[in-house]
């Protein structure tokens, strides 16, 4: 197949572009060129910005179009406005958050309420889940009979650009006790770049119409459970935690309202073949990439995701 990644060069973009090439597609990525642009040689690349002109699109056509960074309606429907059937079945790639509060306590599916549409156009954290629900509305809108859309809960792995899984990675490989957790029992999905990218790549090439949960696993593990698995992954003793609670500054962590939201039915996925790997096997992964990357100085932690040592120790006597 040909397929037209809109971004492809950072995380689930890039993890969706290495499965592709992997099963032999034709990948074209069209992106502003910034982030690791020597990636992926083999395939074509076409500089632009989404925002901008999409000229460097006119005249070409794909068999399916893979959407990773549309983040407001207006990116949607002006590059669905410009491809029209040349985008081929079109992929958008959404969110767990578009669900409102009164979700199932525990396995909710693909049918449970989303929240009111946001029709800004510029993105605002406050407004994620509610901009994410009118872009899945101007997806149905324009390419209604062509349409796949996955919504995936937390996402980890290598090349992550977030710092919030790889924080924890790193916070317990360095030891140091005591250690500030939020709370044990709460619950954690989070899937693997590489098996979002796997499905993703798969239902494209079935050219599926439906709506899906990426996360995993099922059942959520508890956040005492990640990071014990975490600790055994790197074949470390786990710092002492002490659970102060649902903080901003501790990465991946939410009061009890959005827990269900991280309990999330995985069962129309895993009928459409979703699998997923030991979060073992994503820890040491993500350990070995970003030690890497420290070394070769490539790697710099976003600002703000998680506490410094100093806003650890306040945390931890608060």
């Amino acid at each position: 197949m040909r397929i037209l990644v809109i971004g492809g060069s950072s995380f689930v973009g890039r993890a969706i572009v290495a499965n592709a090439l992997e099963r032999g597609h034709e990948v074209t990525l069209f992106n502003r060129g910034k982030t690791d642009p020597g990636a992926f040689p083999q395939a074509e690349h076409i500089v632009g910005d989404r925002n901008g002109s999409l000229s460097e699109l006119d005249g070409r056509s794909w068999d399916a179009t893979v959407d990773v960074c549309a983040y407001v309606p207006a990116q949607v429907r002006r590059l669905l406005a410009a491809l029209g059937d040349a985008a081929g079945h079109y992929t958008f790639v959404s969110t767990i958050s578009v669900y409102g509060q009164d979700v199932a306590e525990t396995g909710f599916d693909e049918s449970a309420g989303l929240l009111e549409p946001a029709w800004d156009d510029e993105l605002t954290m406050e407004k994620y889940g509610e901009l994410k629900v009118a872009c899945e509305q101007v997806a149905a809108e324009l390419a209604g009979d062509r349409l796949l859309v996955i919504r995936p809960g937390y996402v980890i792995g290598p090349h992550d650009p977030t710092h919030r899984f790889t924080y924890w990675v790193e916070r317990v490989a360095e030891g140091r006790s005591p250690m500030a957790g939020p709370d044990e029992a709460q619950p954690l999905q989070a899937v693997d770049a590489r098996d979002l990218a796997a499905f993703v790549v798969s239902q494209v090439e079935a050219r599926t119409v439906d709506a899906f949960h990426v996360t995993a696993p099922e059942p959520a593990p508890t956040f005492g459970e990640v990071l014990s698995t975490v600790a055994s992954a790197l074949d470390v003793p786990l710092p002492e935690v002490r659970w102060v609670g649902a903080h901003d500054s501790l990465p991946l962590t939410a009061p009890p309202d959005w827990w269900p939201k991280m309990r999330a039915s995985l069962a129309k996925a895993r009928a459409a073949g979703f699998t997923w790997r030991p979060l073992a096997e994503t820890v040491r992964d993500t350990y070995d990439w970003v030690s890497k990357a420290r070394a070769d100085g490539t790697y710099t932690p976003r600002p703000g995701v998680g506490p410094t040592p100093d806003e650890e120790a306040a945390l931890l006597t608060s």
